[in-house]
C-alpha cells in the first residue's frame, strides 16, 4: 500500500465527522486560490487542491476532503490531521501534512521551484492579550485513565507575552495561531486551551491521539 492511499484511507474515514463542521475562521478566496494544485507525495503519488465556492477540498479519485480553517495558512483536514500550506517567494507552494504526533509529510506542489521546500513553515502573526496569556499559565496534570504513569506535569509559564511549555517532551515556545490554539515549538503539533466552568483544560493533539490535561495550580 502506498503512502499516499494509506494516508488517503485515514483521511477518508476521520473526515466524515468533519464535512458537516463549519468553519470557525473565514479565509478570503484570493488566499485560498495561492493554494490550488496539485501536490505530490515521495512514492510520487498525488492528489489536487481545489476551490469549491470558498472552501478548499482535497481531491483524488472517489474521494473529496474539505480543508477547515484555523488561520490564512493553517487548516484541520479530518479530526487528526492538519494541513500548513508555505507560499515561499518565488511564488512555490509546500503543504505541509501532519498528525501532530511524528506523521508528517511536506509535499510539494507541481510546477514550483524546489528550494523552498526545505523552508520553515509560516506562522500567522496572531497576538493575544496577556490577560489570556496569564489565565493559561500554571501546572497541569494529565486527565487521569489516559496513561500508566500519574506523575506526569506540564507547566506552562509566561515570559513577556510568550508562552513557554515544559514537560512531555522539549521545552517549547507556544505560537499562537488563534488566542485558544498554539503551535508546539518548530513542529507540527498543537495545544489548545478550553476554558470552562471547572477552569482551563490543555487538549494535545485531536481525536483518537487526543490528552487532555487539567489547570491544577498557578505556581
Amino acid at each position: 500500500m502506498s503512502i499516499a492511499t494509506a494516508v488517503g484511507i485515514a483521511l477518508s474515514v476521520l473526515g466524515l465527522t468533519l464535512v458537516q463542521q463549519p468553519a470557525a475562521v473565514r479565509v478570503s478566496r484570493s488566499v485560498l486560490q495561492q493554494y490550488v494544485g496539485e501536490y505530490v507525495y515521495p512514492d510520487g503519488a498525488s492528489f489536487t487542491v481545489g476551490l469549491d465556492g470558498d472552501t478548499l477540498v482535497q481531491e483524488t479519485p472517489g474521494r473529496r476532503l474539505p480543508y477547515a480553517p484555523i488561520s490564512e495558512t493553517l487548516f484541520m483536514l479530518g479530526p487528526n490531521f492538519t494541513a500548513e500550506f508555505v507560499i515561499d517567494r518565488t511564488g512555490g507552494a509546500t503543504q505541509i501534512l501532519s498528525n501532530g504526533k511524528g506523521v508528517e509529510f511536506r509535499l510539494r506542489r507541481k510546477g514550483s521551484p524546489p528550494e523552498a521546500a526545505s523552508r520553515a513553515p509560516a506562522v500567522a502573526a496572531v497576538r493575544v492579550p496577556r490577560p489570556v496569556l496569564e489565565r493559561y499559565a500554571g501546572v497541569y496534570e494529565f486527565v487521569p485513565g489516559q496513561m500508566n504513569r500519574t506523575d506526569l506535569r506540564i507547566v506552562v509559564r509566561l515570559e513577556g507575552d510568550t508562552l513557554i511549555r515544559e514537560g512531555a517532551g522539549p521545552t517549547s515556545i507556544l505560537t499562537p495561531i488563534s488566542e485558544t490554539r498554539f503551535k508546539v515549538g518548530s513542529t507540527s503539533a498543537m495545544v489548545e486551551f478550553v476554558v470552562d466552568e471547572v477552569g482551563v483544560m490543555q487538549v494535545m493533539g485531536s481525536g483518537f491521539q487526543q490528552a487532555l490535561a487539567r489547570l491544577t495550580s498557578k505556581r
